[in-house]
């Protein structure tokens, strides 16, 4: 297969690779792809299954999100080829034409493959991943038809008929679970109305919804309606938390009618497969749990036509144009955040980050919420509400752009030659859906509104004094009782640590390309360094980086997920095994041989956690002392201080004008 060639064959498959050249080197496994997606029987579901979701799986879109993850996966190996070649003195084709394609082009990248063994693990792993994804998901979307036809009915207030999967669109989230991601399902639906002539008519449209492979059931219970949710599942719950709140607010309203709190946004969520009815202790079948959530519109249309800077056709969740209420819609957006963040201390919803925060109709809504319940709150940065690491604003209320959430391999220049020819590992910058923007002073420009502080400290005010007034009208009894047996995630220790130590280590950076580093090797260093660091009595973290599983994950390419089932004192691993506590532990020798030496594990006792977390910390020291005025005004005051704290100068409280379709 000679250049030409192969771009004939991309343009066949409809696959627009981040980088031609490099595709040839994963292009078989598009090919084998397209071939697996094409039929019932390549993709071994039942033909009435394969025909609902026939449109979805053959978009090239999936081949094309396909190509982007294996070119991350094989760039590690390229740069090092580039570097053991530097010799020769090629340019980037004549590497590419010398060393893989050409009449030998079969051979060419066998051999290559044989060399660079870690990204030919991993260009493995992202093909098994990524069809065993798509296709368990098509398997559930369609047996799951009369669930998501009442689901959509519910929140569309109309009968909606769903006749077929339109698009399946990877959300980019991490492997775990054994491959599993997000995905963002667009299905056709139809519906019966009055045409524009009062006549009976059906319409169609698209309407799309997220799929998530992973236990959903708290989300539901801190923020879901609970009319949706229980048109599909009988009596799933009484009320949401958000819903309880909200509930509160209304009578405290109209007992008190100059009081202008806002109530805080819920939206549909439906947990198909969840933890808490299963009976019986670990270990549990997680990898099992999966549901939908509504997609949360945030949209921008009709804005390219324009009078002396009025936009009479647009629309938009987010960017304020001059004919709306500009400060009303900011006193309204914060306000509500500010409620939500007295919530989130409350009740510790964490790792509320820029991504898990998403303005929909000029409102906030938090999305991914289950990380919950298990660690203090004692200021605002232990949600991530308001965050600021390395210098960079990354909180759902400051952040506006993940600087180093996506990285992508490029050649530095392809006429370099040698030792000047390279591929650099860059971050592509990533705006989120967490801000309000209005337009900037330059056409098709726009600018972020800045964290009006003032408003959000006044709505977290409001927000504290309804959480005081539910909880002495015992509002919270039942949901407490209800989460009982729910699974939540519980974070050893950040995503980031495990993707920057184990993931790109082993499988992103060119020194390891031929596997000269065993995953073991990192995952027994850092067992060392976190083991030499604890000091009981705090949860004994570096257990996790002990168990098989957590190995088993990062050699498939999976990021390892723990989680915490309410009622526990110890947490369970990605496949549902309650993590050990050895007597004894393996680590590295400071001073071998021999090389490794064998530590007693003394935590101080025999459960992982010292308590049962919603109840000893959430319930009893952050909601039972809401009750209390001194221990109420106590951590009002320190909450809000943090709140300051968090925004205190531009760069925690940033602003920027960018294009407007960034």
């Amino acid at each position: 297969m000679n250049y030409n060639e192969l771009v004939a064959e991309l343009k066949r498959l409809g696959v627009t690779p981040p980088d031609t050249y490099r595709a040839s080197l994963y292009l078989d496994y598009l090919q084998a792809a397209q071939q697996y997606f094409s039929s019932a029987a390549g993709m071994n579901i039942p033909a009435n299954n394969y025909n609902f979701v026939r449109s979805a799986v053959r978009s090239t879109n999936l081949l094309n999100e396909m190509a982007e993850v294996f070119d991350l996966y094989i760039g590690a190996a390229v740069e090092q080829a580039l570097f053991v070649n530097a010799g020769n003195n090629w340019d980037y084709a004549q590497f590419f034409n010398n060393v893989i394609l050409g009449n030998n082009y079969a051979a060419n990248l066998a051999a290559f493959r044989n060399t660079y063994t870690v990204s030919t693990t991993a260009l493995q792993l992202v093909d098994q991943h990524f069809r065993n994804n798509i296709r368990e998901a098509c398997t559930r979307v369609f047996n799951d038809r009369p669930s998501i036809a009442t689901f959509y009915e519910q929140i569309y207030n109309r009968a909606i008929i769903v006749r077929s999967l339109k698009k399946i669109k990877s959300s980019g989230s991490d492997f775990h679970k054994g491959g599993k991601q997000v995905l963002i399902l667009t299905y056709l639906g139809s519906y019966e109305g009055l045409d524009d002539e009062g006549q009976q008519a059906i319409f169609y449209a698209d309407y799309k919804l997220v799929y998530k492979p992973s236990d959903i059931e708290l989300d539901c219970l801190i923020a879901g309606k609970s009319g949706v949710v229980n048109a599909i599942h009988d009596n799933f719950m009484n009320r949401s938390l958000f819903e309880i709140y909200n509930e509160r607010l209304r009578i405290y309203k109209a007992a008190n009618p100059a009081f202008d709190g806002l109530p805080v946004t819920t939206y549909g969520i439906l947990p198909m497969v969840y933890q808490s009815i299963h009976g019986g202790g670990p270990p549990l079948p997680v990898r099992n749990a999966y549901g939908y959530i509504e997609y949360l519109n945030h949209d921008l249309n009709g804005a390219w036509i324009q009078f002396f800077g009025y936009y009479p056709y647009a629309q938009s969740d987010y960017l304020i144009f001059k004919s709306l209420d500009k400060n009303q819609i900011i006193n309204d957006f914060y306000r509500t955040v500010g409620a939500m963040t007295a919530i989130a201390c409350t009740f510790s919803i964490q790792d509320l980050h820029l991504e898990n925060l998403r303005v929909k109709n000029y409102l906030p809504y938090f999305i991914d919420m289950e990380i919950s319940l298990t660690k203090p709150t004692d200021i605002i940065e232990n949600t991530v509400l308001i965050s600021n690491a390395l210098g960079d604003a990354i909180g759902g209320i400051n952040g506006i752009c993940l600087e180093a959430q996506k990285m992508v391999w490029e050649v530095n220049d392809p006429t370099n030659t040698g030792r000047n020819l390279g591929l650099d590992y860059t971050a592509v910058p990533e705006f989120c859906e967490n801000r309000l923007w209005e337009w900037a002073n330059v056409a098709y420009y726009k600018r972020n509104i800045p964290v009006n502080e003032n408003v959000l400290q006044s709505g977290f005010d409001q927000g504290m004094l309804i959480l005081k007034e539910a909880q002495g009208n015992n509002d919270f009894n039942a949901w407490f009782n209800r989460i009982q047996d729910v699974v939540v995630r519980y974070i050893p220790f950040p995503t980031a640590y495990f993707k920057n130590n184990f993931i790109a280590t082993y499988y992103l950076s060119p020194q390891n390309a031929t596997g000269n580093t065993a995953m073991a090797t990192l995952l027994q260093t850092a067992l060392t360094d976190k083991f030499n660091n604890y000091q009981a009595p705090a949860n004994p973290n570096f257990l996790v980086l002990n168990g098989a599983q957590c190995l088993t994950d990062l050699l498939a390419l999976d990021i390892p997920i723990y989680y915490y089932r309410v009622g526990m004192q110890d947490i369970l691993d990605s496949d549902g095994n309650q993590v050990q506590i050895p007597a004894t532990i393996q680590i590295d020798n400071n001073n071998p041989p021999p090389a490794t030496v064998q530590q007693n594990v003394n935590i101080g006792r025999n459960t992982f956690l010292a308590n049962i977390p919603p109840f000893a910390i959430i319930q009893a020291q952050q909601l039972n002392i809401l009750t209390t005025p001194l221990l109420f005004l106590q951590r009002k005051l320190a909450l809000s201080n943090s709140i300051s704290d968090g925004l205190d100068d531009a760069i925690k409280n940033p602003t920027l004008v960018i294009p407007i379709n960034n």
